[in-house]
Formats: structure tokens, C-alpha cells, sequence
């Protein structure tokens, strides 16, 4: 048994060795992950505001290539309130024969306008002022002159009285004819559009064009611009057209005849952002009392907006060419955004502000 014991207590050291479970080796922790700066995000380009080219608001859609319409418009008193024209971009007013001046509504698009007149006849410097903005030209007859030079200069019209469309593009307002069968032709936009459809005529302008406009927030008159919250525009002195400014809207509003410029389809005042009086030299041509007005070459005028008023020269270089407008040191005249008047008259009228 003395013998046994150390051999029993050699195998007890042994089997408590084998017990026991090797201590593993701790693994060194990995160093943390230092990422690379990012790059700075590309920044977002801020895309470019689509505004009309003949008011300078922001619209939805680009009709920069669209082709206007420009309409005439009769304005006399019995003949008020023309229905349409607070939908015009632009509206212009041109004597045509004796006491009568017309209206020329320019549409950058004729879309949703409704109903449009009444109607009256074209005049040789009325198409001028349609080719200025490569417009479709809508009116209901015309001078002899006016004819020649509707087919000579190969003008996409639209006429009331001798197209062969007639009946189905223009009607009769019986309400209007007690004043003159004249004053009683009266269109629609829908009806102009399903015309110009069936004419073939191109929507479209070919290519770019320049209207030779330019819009700002804010115009700057400079410090020597004079008073114009008042204005009275006298067509050689046979006819007035008057405005009042509004500081409250930055509007001028309108009256003719003793009563409010208004538009006969909503009944409210026609607004105008800006006002344009051109001087241009006019001369009667026959005994109706027809007249030439010349509108080539170059001229005077008034620039009248937000209240104030400044000169300014406008110049024209031809049937197809857009009028350009400067201050009287040649800067380019700077609309303010929104719709404008444009009267022409005589070289001479007295047009009277304050």
C-alpha cells in the first residue's frame, strides 16, 4: 500500500492538470474605422422661372414659341364694353378715321378667353403692329389697302366679313345690333382656334422671336422721373383716353367716354401695369378721313409706371420687326411685370400728367 500512494498521488496531480482548460489568447481589439469625408452634395440647380414674354409673369407652361393672336376691337361708345380685353397681354390704341380710335388686343395665348369683340376693320398699321409680334391677325374687313397688303405681305388672317368661314367663326350679337349691325360681330377663342386649325395656319413661331421686351420687379425711373398719378391721353385732341394709378394695387385703371374701361364679360376695370404713349407721325389720306400713320424708322414717347413718368425713344426697322423701347440715354426701357397699354398717336397731341 506504501508503495501505491505515490503512484495514486501522481495520478491525482495528473488528472487535475487535465482539468483545468487552457486560458486563450485575448485578441487585440481592431482600431476603429476613420471614414473619408463625404463630398459636399452637388447643390440642386434652381430652375429657371418660366415667365410670358409679354408681361413678364410666371407661368406654368413655356408659349414662348406660340404665336399670338392679335384682335381688332371696336371702340366707340355705343359699341362699350368690348368683351375680352382684360385677358389681352398687351392692348393698344390707334385712331383710325375721324373721331374713331380702335383697339388692337394683343393674346400671347388665345386659350380659355371666351367670348371676344365686337369686331372691327383692319387698317394698314394695324397688321404692322400684328407683324411686330408674328401674331395671327383677326378682324372683320378692312381698308382697300389694308386687303393689298394683308395679301402682299402674306399675313396669316383670320376676317369676319369676307372669309369664307365666316358664319361658323363670328356671330351676331342681337343684343348690340340696335346700336348697327357693325357693332354686333363678336367671336369666340374656341372658334378662332378650330379656324386656325382649318386654315393650316403654323402656331408656332419659326425659330426664336424677339418681342424686344424686357420685365423687372421693380422699374427704375431714376430720380428725375416726374408725377403720373393722372393721365390723359389726347388723340390730336379729337379723342381722350384717361388713367388713374392706384398705390394701393400698383394698377392703373382706365375711362373713356365718361365712364370706367371695363371688360363686358366680367364687368370689372381693365388693369394695366404699365403704360406706353408713342408719338408717330399721322396724315389723313382721303375724304372718309382714313389716315397713314408711320410707324418705321424712330420716335418719342412716355414711359409711365408706378405713378411716375420718364421720355423714352421707341424704334421700329419693318414689317416683321419688333418695336424696341430705350430711355432717352439708349439704355433699354425696363417694363414693370404685368400688362401694358400702348396708345399712338399724333406727333403733337397733348398728353397731360400728374
Amino acid at each position: 500500500m506504501k508503495r501505491l500512494f505515490p503512484v495514486i498521488l501522481a495520478l491525482l496531480m495528473l488528472l487535475t492538470a487535465c482539468g483545468k482548460k487552457s486560458a486563450e489568447p485575448t485578441a487585440s481589439p481592431e482600431p476603429p474605422t476613420v471614414s473619408a469625408p463625404s463630398a459636399a452634395p452637388e447643390p440642386t440647380p434652381t430652375p429657371e422661372a418660366i415667365t410670358n414674354p409679354l408681361t413678364g409673369e410666371p407661368i406654368e407652361a413655356d408659349i414662348s414659341d406660340i404665336r399670338p393672336y392679335a384682335v381688332m376691337l371696336n371702340n366707340i361708345k355705343v359699341a362699350l364694353p368690348q368683351c375680352g380685353i382684360s385677358k389681352a397681354d398687351i392692348l393698344y390704341e390707334i385712331l383710325a378715321e375721324g373721331n374713331i380710335t380702335r383697339f388692337e388686343a394683343i393674346f400671347s395665348d388665345i386659350n380659355g378667353i371666351g367670348n371676344i369683340g365686337s369686331m372691327r376693320s383692319s387698317r394698314p398699321y394695324y397688321i404692322e403692329v400684328a407683324l411686330s409680334y408674328d401674331a395671327i391677325y383677326v378682324h372683320a374687313g378692312g381698308s382697300e389697302q389694308a386687303y393689298t397688303d394683308i395679301s402682299a405681305k402674306g399675313v396669316n388672317n383670320i376676317d369676319g366679313v369676307r372669309g369664307a368661314y365666316a358664319s361658323t367663326t363670328f356671330y351676331r350679337d342681337p343684343a348690340r345690333q340696335k346700336y348697327g349691325i357693325e357693332h354686333s360681330l363678336f367671336t369666340t377663342s374656341d372658334k378662332l382656334l378650330e379656324c386656325t386649325n382649318k386654315l393650316g395656319y403654323e402656331t408656332k413661331h419659326d425659330g426664336a422671336f424677339d418681342y424686344g421686351l424686357e420685365f423687372t420687379e421693380n422699374p427704375d425711373l431714376g430720380s428725375s422721373a416726374a408725377s403720373a398719378a393722372s393721365v390723359n391721353v389726347s388723340f390730336e385732341g379729337i379723342k381722350d383716353t384717361s388713367f388713374t394709378y392706384h398705390s394701393d394695387t400698383g394698377y392703373y385703371t382706365g375711362a373713356e367716354y365718361g365712364g370706367d374701361l371695363i371688360d363686358g364679360t366680367t364687368n370689372e376695370a381693365v388693369k394695366f401695369k404699365n403704360l406706353l404713349v408713342l408719338y408717330a407721325d399721322t396724315k389723313i389720306l382721303d375724304d372718309y378721313g382714313r389716315r397713314a400713320v408711320d410707324l418705321d424708322g424712330t420716335g418719342t414717347g412716355h414711359f409711365i409706371c408706378n405713378g411716375k413718368t420718364v421720355p423714352i425713344k421707341w424704334s421700329h426697322s419693318g414689317t416683321g420687326s419688333c418695336f424696341k423701347y430705350t430711355l432717352e440715354d439708349g439704355t433699354p426701357l425696363q417694363l414693370g411685370v404685368g400688362k401694358t397699354y400702348i396708345g399712338i398717336v399724333p406727333t403733337g397731341s397733348t398728353i397731360t400728367m400728374k
